[in-house]
């Protein structure tokens, strides 16, 4: 009898220690209100204003892209959890892991199952002062704030999103200046790109990755987005963001370019349908590549508008352009390294 009743108490007291843990994890101030105090406050992509005493210094990033503007932002040294996609994109991880020795050598954790599928408990094993998390992973973001860890929502819907988030960000790891200055930059070489309004302007078709080439991206997408900063137009007419289409779409639209990420040329060659098509009987069909550099949920929308422009209107030398998108990623990575 005594037996049984320590061991019902042991674990009464272990289930107790985790709560315990789990409600001091987060040692920061956090509501969705501006607290009294907190000096450090941010609107995410919800309206919710995050409110922090001090700059986070532990930082779970569940957001691919949000992992790789904290580098620009110089605030790598603080993340201690990343999606596991970061190892997997070997483009990413390339780029990455030259800025990062805890990337090189994948020691930085990835509270993932896979997906966007997190593991809440790896996640507040690690103790983080403040996680950033897709605004669409509803489930994890209520589980976390309900252990009392700030929790950062993002979209990178558009460019202004993309920007009021990277100040967000910004402010709650301390690096506001960091943010003000990478805007500035990518809004004056977006100017330098612009083209005169009366301008003939190229239609562009973009196609998704993996080979799917008859589902793109609409009007007012992050693709429409660096399609028009390069100077042209969306071959697409569709105000939807990933709309599924028809061989005779395309061929209404009859783009002038096709655009493919992290597809083949032979996954538009190759496609009966399409051989009839100008663009592709023209070989006017482009890969961006490597992906890492053209991210258009990140500053890098910049990147994949400047290489498009040079695709829709080659009035420089492609070894020039080479230069131009090195001198880019340069300046917003600022050939910071990070990490130990």
């Amino acid at each position: 009898m005594m037996q049984r009743y320590t061991g019902v108490d042991f674990r009464y007291v272990s289930l107790w220690w985790c709560i315990a843990l789990l409600l001091t994890s987060c040692q920061q101030t956090t509501q969705h209100n501006h607290k009294e105090g907190s000096a450090y406050v941010a609107e995410d992509s919800r309206g919710l204003k995050i409110a922090l005493t001090q700059p986070a210094k532990r930082v779970v990033v569940l957001f691919e892209p949000m992992v790789d503007e904290l580098y620009m932002l110089q605030a790598g040294a603080s993340i201690v959890g990343i999606p596991e996609q970061v190892y997997q994109n070997e483009s990413s991880y390339q780029f990455l892991s030259k800025l990062d020795k805890r990337i090189a050598r994948k020691e930085i954790a990835t509270p993932t199952y896979g997906g966007r599928a997190n593991n809440v408990e790896s996640i507040v094993g690690l103790r983080p002062d403040l996680a950033i998390v897709y605004e669409q992973d509803k489930e994890t973001i209520v589980q976390l704030e309900e252990l009392n860890i700030p929790v950062y929502a993002v979209s990178s819907k558009n460019k202004q999103r993309i920007y009021k988030e990277l100040r967000g960000v910004a402010t709650l790891v301390g690096k506001e200046e960091r943010a003000e200055e990478l805007i500035s930059y990518v809004e004056e070489e977006l100017i330098k790109m612009e083209r005169p309004v009366d301008s003939v302007r190229k239609k562009v078709y973009y196609a998704w990755s993996k080979g799917r080439i008859l589902s793109t991206s609409g009007r007012g997408s992050l693709m429409d987005l660096s399609i028009e900063a390069a100077g042209a137009t969306n071959a697409c007419t569709l105000e939807m963001e990933a709309p599924n289409i028809g061989a005779e779409s395309l061929y209404s639209w009859n783009p002038d370019i096709i655009v493919l990420w992290n597809s083949k040329l032979a996954d538009v060659y190759t496609l009966k349908e399409l051989t009839a098509l100008p663009a592709v009987k023209n070989k006017e069909v482009y890969v961006l590549t490597p992906t890492f550099n053209f991210d258009p949920h990140t500053l890098k929308f910049m990147l994949f508008a400047k290489q498009l422009r040079h695709w829709c209107y080659p009035e420089e030398s492609a070894e020039l352009l080479k230069t131009q998108i090195q001198e880019a990623m340069d300046k917003l990575y600022h050939s910071a390294k990070e990490g130990g």
